[in-house]
């Protein structure tokens, strides 16, 4: 038998980085908050205008689309249009980030397959961008 199930809610709590500006984030399953083991998750809101730079890490991830419109960007000019609804499966070690192209915030859910989201280093297109890796928050 495995551990006991947990529920956690989306709160009014967002974490944010000068590093970052206009992205917001708050953990659901990680190291910390919950008992997990193998999976974190939690939501990131980008501003309008806003984007998660292009980068890449070790893990591959899943992105599920819940609000807004966006380009995702897989590479120096490349971009696809994603919306709500849409689930985006990210390879490891492959080049991609998020453009919120809306008037309104995006918001998604990532998904990695680690005990916590502190364990992916960022590797930025942007040097200055780079980060020891639990330090994407600074």
């Amino acid at each position: 038998m495995s551990g006991a199930i947990q529920i956690t809610q989306k709160s009014g709590e967002w974490e944010t980085s000068e590093l970052h500006p206009g992205l917001r984030w708050q953990f659901s399953v990680n190291t910390g908050v919950t008992d997990s083991n193998g999976l974190s998750c939690g939501y990131l809101q980008i501003a309008a205008g806003a984007e998660l730079p292009l980068h890449f890490h070790k893990e591959q991830e899943i992105y599920i689309i819940t609000k807004g419109n966006a380009k995702l960007l897989s590479g120096e000019d490349a971009t696809r249009s994603v919306r709500a609804g849409d689930t985006v499966y990210i390879p490891e070690n492959s080049w991609h980030g998020i453009r919120n192209t809306g008037r309104t915030n995006i918001e998604f859910i990532w998904i990695f397959p680690t005990d916590s989201w502190q364990e992916v280093r960022y590797v930025f297109a942007n040097a200055d961008l780079n980060q020891p890796p639990t330090d994407f928050s600074n």
